[in-house]
């Protein structure tokens, strides 16, 4: 089991002013990732600040942005990405039968339009696979070339944590469980 320590308890001045920074612009303090990255605190700031462009300062919507993380998660099976997601899901308009939809595997087609090709998109780059011109297209002409590419990256950037999520066994935060040891999903 491979974990790193977590610095937090003995940062330098600057090294606190950018987690502080961090943390407050998430709204919380859960152990893994940002905790992990300030081993590298110039490098958690970085990364952090693409975070905040995909997140909370981009073009694309919410809820499209919401399923394409959980939908990483949900593929990649990273309990910490799908938890730690689950109140900017709802918070973005995602259903919970959408959601719930997605956890057991089930075809989106019964919710928002652009919801199955964002889900085939996200699948396409975690395999990756080219993306079909057709489905490209699509997602293009519904929300423009500006968020198509948010959305790539967005799924690019959350396949990332995913790989240290999984790498390094990011502890769930308190009162979160794993969704993908309660049942055998497909």
């Amino acid at each position: 089991m491979s974990q790193l320590p977590d610095p937090t308890g003995d940062l330098t001045p600057e090294a606190r002013a950018i987690y502080d920074q961090i943390v407050g612009s998430r709204g919380h303090n859960y152990p893994g990732l940002f905790r992990s990255l300030m081993l590298y605190p110039e490098l958690a700031q970085r990364f952090a600040a693409l975070g905040t462009l995909l997140r909370f300062d981009g073009v694309l919507r919410a809820d499209l942005r919401e399923l394409a993380i959980l939908t990483v998660a949900r593929e990649l099976r990273v309990a910490y990405i799908w938890e730690t997601h689950q109140e900017n899901a709802a918070k973005a308009g995602l259903s919970p039968a959408a959601v719930a939809d997605l956890l057991n595997g089930e075809e989106l087609s019964g919710h928002a339009t652009l919801y199955p090709a964002v889900v085939q998109l996200a699948r396409h780059f975690l395999e990756l696979q080219p993306i079909p011109q057709e489905l490209q297209d699509r997602l293009v002409a519904a929300v423009g070339l500006p968020a198509f590419v948010q959305l790539s990256v967005v799924i690019g950037y959350y396949r990332m944590i995913a790989g240290l999520a999984k790498g390094f066994e990011f502890a769930l935060p308190a009162g979160m469980s794993d969704p993908f040891q309660a049942a055998n999903r497909g």
